[in-house]
């Protein structure tokens, strides 16, 4: 997708954060705005790649808002999706006649949210024959443990599994839920030892898998040394040529 930002126009801030949040983690620039005529004037200055646009909002609702985006010479090409937690599928129509081209019902899991945004950059690049560069991430499950602490008690361990890895962040499976920002040591068990890095929770979804764990989005920071950036890089190339052998604990 191209450079140019997502936004994400919805009166509830803390829908803004964790939609800022989960985005930004994957590498996208991310504006806000919080009633349809601010983010209006927002898309016109930004010229977004794709908008999130809440369909009840107070004031300007988003079905007004919709029209207002697809009637504009400017933006009407901009691909928007429709977000709403009415469960009245007369009001899903009513935002497509109104011009969204997707619709999220709230409420949604961060991988839902990336998966819309993905299928509406498709649009984008289509239209504009751009392509946004993101990280190769790849389908790998090894053990990884977090050192978690705040500075005044040792740091304490939580065990779990990665489901997918890329340079930039990763994909964890952990037993509790750790609150965006944490920032925490990694151990990653690579085929050639533990690697260590600084990484911090980006995201993390409360609604468990399997038996009380969460999945959590986790970027990474920081490695000690350059000799281990090295290593995560090679072992990232031997996974992309499918010759990486098994994890260590």
């Amino acid at each position: 997708m191209s450079k140019r930002p997502i936004l994400i126009i919805d009166d509830d801030r803390e829908v803004c954060t964790l939609v800022t949040s989960v985005l930004q983690g994957e590498g996208f620039t991310v504006d806000a705005a919080f009633e349809g005529p601010s983010g209006i004037e927002k898309a016109r200055a930004g010229q977004p790649a794709v908008i999130l646009l809440d369909m009840m909002m107070p004031g300007m609702d988003g079905i007004a808002a919709c029209k207002h985006l697809k009637q504009d010479p400017v933006l009407k090409d901009i691909p928007l999706v429709g977000i709403t937690a009415s469960a009245d599928l007369t009001f899903t129509a009513k935002a497509f006649r109104a011009g969204a081209n997707f619709f999220l019902a709230k409420p949604f899991s961060a991988k839902s949210l990336l998966h819309v945004v993905d299928l509406a950059g498709e649009a984008f690049q289509r239209q504009t024959g751009t392509r946004r560069q993101r990280p190769a991430r790849f389908p790998v499950e090894m053990p990884v443990r977090c050192a978690v602490g705040d500075g005044t008690h040792p740091p304490r361990e939580v065990a779990g599994r990665t489901e997918n890895v890329s340079l930039g962040g990763l994909l964890v499976v952990l037993p509790e839920l750790l609150a965006p920002g944490t920032v925490c040591r990694l151990h990653l068990g690579l085929p050639d030892g533990v690697l260590p890095a600084e990484a911090a929770v980006i995201w993390q979804n409360p609604q468990p898998v399997g038996r009380d764990r969460f999945h959590h989005g986790v970027k990474l920071l920081r490695f000690a040394e350059d000799t281990d950036l090295v290593r995560f890089r090679r072992f990232l190339s031997q996974v992309a040529g499918g010759q990486a052998p098994g994890a260590q604990a």
